[in-house]
């Protein structure tokens, strides 16, 4: 790794860590966790989805679904309801309560966005957003590479 990306590394992942610190704060500032903020949001866009598609969509185990829509039900966020036909399907239902709770989550996202990217000019963003675009293209394009066999591998060769 050269000085350079070494450095670039460094600098993405204080950002990440540093979006990650404030977006999440959003959030548990008001006893809600991103997952269960990503529920109502799925919720919203599609509601009475099965809560076996949840799981799915989110890539969570079922059991950690059903803890977080526990939690929802418990602040009335979402309702659920057994399919009429088939009994062990259920569905979620997002409530008026939870519709607020996810409007006020997306306000705050746009506030967040807003002041995160406010000592960016309008072409310093774009310039961002086609690097960061271009950056995303090279992880989806190599998802099933496999880094830790090659790393495995070069650290065998460099054993003295």
């Amino acid at each position: 790794m050269t000085t350079l990306s070494n450095d670039l590394f460094q600098t993405f992942n204080k950002v990440i860590h540093h979006y990650r610190h404030y977006y999440g704060m959003q959030f548990s500032s008001h006893h809600k966790s991103v997952s269960q903020i990503r529920i109502l949001k799925l919720l919203h866009q599609q509601n009475g989805q099965m809560q076996s598609t949840l799981a799915q969509t989110l890539a969570i185990q079922p059991s950690s679904l059903t803890e977080c829509l526990n939690k929802l039900a418990a602040k009335d966020y979402i309702q659920r309801q057994s399919d009429e036909h088939d009994k062990r399907v259920t569905h979620v239902f997002i409530t008026p309560a939870g519709r607020a709770i996810i409007q006020e989550a997306f306000d705050g996202r746009d506030e967040f966005t807003e002041t995160l990217f406010s000592s960016l000019s309008s072409e310093e963003q774009a310039t961002l957003n086609q690097l960061l675009t271009k950056l995303e293209h090279t992880l989806s394009d190599t998802q099933n590479f496999d880094f830790m066999a090659e790393f495995k591998e070069r650290l065998h060769h460099t054993k003295l």
